[in-house]
């Protein structure tokens, strides 16, 4: 069967056995130094998340068939869905067993552009700082927007949230009323040119394989 990019958590991430991939924000930006000693900084582009990703020891067999999934992704010219292993449950709710059954969803983009509402959340759900959520909007291409959490979030008794703020700020076009992810909030990434590496075999016949993701807005 052919594959289907982006790939899917249980077609690449899922599969690889990752160690770590702490996420950080990649930022764009300037600097110039004054003649008073001051500087000026500027924003060249928004902010793109990024990963080292570290996957476990590998005996000879499975680091093969690691190496052949990240193959298929012909170097940087394919995406995949990726999460931050630390985020990949709220805080709280450490198994996502508190949103069984529920349907998040984005209810308000606030006017400064980095604040938001959720809503179809269980009552008194509650979300911590350092949390992640994703979700997508538009259409031709479909974009995917990853964000932190700044600050804790609280449902009320009808599942809505008062607005908190996040980081990234959103982009243009970013629409409310869609389904919002909770549960191994993710982005579209690719993996960095040259960065991937594989090493040789040590004395037990085990491989370290690690690389570095960038995420893209859309596939």
């Amino acid at each position: 069967m052919a594959l289907v990019f982006p790939l899917a958590h249980a077609d690449f991430q899922d599969t690889i056995n990752v160690a770590s991939a702490p996420f950080r924000l990649q930022r764009f930006e300037e600097l110039s130094g004054l003649g008073s000693g001051q500087f000026l900084t500027g924003e060249l582009a928004p902010p793109l998340w990024s990963a080292s990703v570290r996957l476990h020891t590998a005996f000879h067999d499975d680091g093969l068939d690691i190496q052949s999934r990240i193959d298929s992704l012909d170097g940087s010219l394919h995406s995949f869905l990726f999460y931050d292993p630390r985020t990949a449950f709220p805080r709280l709710d450490p198994e996502g067993a508190l949103l069984a059954g529920a349907a998040p969803v984005v209810l308000s983009i606030e006017a400064d552009n980095k604040s938001l509402r959720l809503g179809g959340l269980p009552a008194g759900y509650q979300l911590s700082s350092g949390d992640m959520l994703s979700f997508e909007y538009g259409v031709g291409p479909v974009r995917r927007t990853l964000h932190r959490l700044l600050q804790p979030a609280l449902a009320d008794a009808l599942g809505e949230t008062a607005p908190f703020e996040v980081r990234p700020h959103f982009g243009p076009g970013v629409a409310t009323g869609g389904p919002v992810e909770l549960i191994k909030p993710s982005a579209f990434m690719r993996i960095v040119p040259n960065t991937l590496n594989v090493s040789e075999a040590d004395d037990l016949g085990t491989v370290a394989i690690a690389f570095s993701a960038l995420q893209r807005l859309h596939p």
